[in-house]
């Protein structure tokens, strides 16, 4: 520090202080620092060597309404400036607003919510909700999912390498296949497969004991950091109908898919399915300011009537990032984003699946309103994957590492860093058509560099 208390703040500086002082996020410590952003407006962001890029992924599916809009800058800062926040054993009007107005814009009688600081946390919560509303242990999840980085919510993180290090804290933790069509872990082909992947997850509960052994499903709508998986049609019917049949509850983690990214308020509505828990995150506040809910229907809430609810925060309820969301979720409705997302999500698609055509690396694209991925193979005929589940813990560069850093190079940031061999294209619900094509237009160019890897 100098005299004034001030740090150095020059460009060697900072990047010495990233290398030395920070734990990235899910990495080998760097050798170097990353670019540092310096700006952002709309679907672009601004580096500090002063080149403007162009964002294809929200940042990490987050920045839904884009950067920097002023009208929640403007409603944050007047937050800030009359209560940033209190205890949440008093109540504030963000807060109480916010609760109302979740269950305004959320499927069927989902009422209650529990407001935390993101999606970890909202994922957290519902899992303590369903095993204190149950009295059960056990969490069915399913493999290739994510649902955060805390004790419960990693437990749940089933066939995902993030999860492999941790202890589960979610219980006892039951695993099954996802509805994951281009690699069915039955060998089948729908639609002739009867929906095998749901009839197992019934079979499942019968030989370990039934349902008054299971207090909840959890479940991706559409997975995301793992494939972009979208489900058949009939999956999440006949998975709600399973469990009111068995009494379990039914916990959908809309952390990524809610708030417009699939073409609906919630991707649980393009089935007509309202779930018993809802988790939210991300598009809440399209990232202004850390936060997550926690919903569940009415009767639900109402047990914790004459139960302690056994969960809390210091800053659960934040009157800044409830304030955020007031300001932020009506945008969706007043610049018919959610619209945007549904029709430019089918021209992504579709671009997208011209891609496919001219690049022998990708072996599937599939996807719902601006959320498409792009699966990365070996050898399309074959499907053999790109690389194995645990290349993101292995030293060294490989093809969606290269893949990234193309990407970079020609100015434009996608979901590359997530576990899967999938690509996601998940620009914010405000962009174009014309910057849909321009963002085609890059990865086109950057797909070289995984054709390069196809065996003949």
């Amino acid at each position: 520090m100098n005299k004034n208390g001030a740090l150095p703040n020059d460009r060697v500086a900072l990047d010495a202080y990233e290398v030395e002082n920070l734990f990235p996020t899910w990495s080998y410590l760097p050798e170097k620092a990353p670019l540092r952003v310096v700006s952002a407006k709309g679907v672009r962001f601004t580096t500090e060597d002063g080149r403007e890029r162009l964002d294809f992924s929200s940042c990490f599916v987050s920045h839904n309404i884009g950067h920097q809009d002023p009208r929640v800058i403007e409603a944050v800062t007047r937050q800030l400036n009359q209560l940033a926040s209190f205890a949440p054993t008093f109540s504030t009007e963000p807060r109480a607003l916010l609760a109302k107005l979740l269950e305004l814009i959320t499927p069927g009688d989902l009422t209650r919510s529990f407001i935390s600081l993101g999606g970890t946390e909202a994922n957290e919560a519902a899992i303590k909700i369903a095993l204190q509303y149950t009295g059960r242990r056990r969490i069915i999840s399913r493999y290739r999912t994510y649902h955060g980085d805390t004790a419960a919510a990693m437990g749940v993180s089933v066939g995902d390498f993030r999860s492999w290090p941790q202890e589960t804290g979610a219980g006892e933790v039951t695993r099954v296949p996802q509805p994951y069509c281009y690699r069915c872990m039955f060998g089948q082909k729908y639609p002739e497969c009867g929906m095998r992947c749901v009839k197992y997850i019934d079979e499942v509960i019968e030989l370990e004991g039934g349902g008054e052994k299971f207090a909840a499903i959890i479940a991706e709508p559409v997975t995301g950091a793992n494939g972009i998986i979208v489900p058949p049609k009939e999956y999440f019917p006949l998975l709600r109908e399973l469990c009111d049949r068995r009494g379990i509850l039914l916990i959908a983690d809309e952390v990524m898919s809610g708030f417009g990214r699939t073409g609906k308020w919630f991707a649980m509505e393009h089935w007509d399915v309202v779930p018993d828990i809802l988790s939210m995150s991300k598009g809440i506040t399209s990232g202004y300011v850390p936060l997550g809910a926690t919903i569940v229907r009415k009767h639900i809430g109402d047990h914790f009537k004459d139960h302690f609810f056994s969960h809390g925060a210091t800053y659960a309820g934040h009157a800044l990032g409830c304030a955020a969301a007031l300001a932020v979720i009506p945008i969706y409705e007043s610049d018919g984003l959610i619209e945007n997302s549904r029709v430019l999500g089918a021209y992504l698609l579709d671009r997208a699946r011209e891609l496919q055509d001219r690049h022998p690396s990708i072996g599937d694209v599939r996807g719902l309103g601006l959320f498409v991925g792009l699966e990365l193979v070996k050898n399309r005929e074959t499907r053999e994957p790109m690389l194995g589940v645990d290349f993101k813990i292995r030293r060294g560069s490989n093809p969606k590492t290269a893949l990234a850093q193309r990407l970079a190079e020609l100015g434009m940031m996608a979901v590359t860093a997530n576990p899967s061999n999938v690509v996601a294209l998940a620009p914010p619900l405000i962009v174009t058509k014309d910057e849909i094509d321009e963002g085609i237009a890059i990865m086109d160019e950057a797909l070289a560099v995984t054709d390069a890897y196809v065996e003949n």
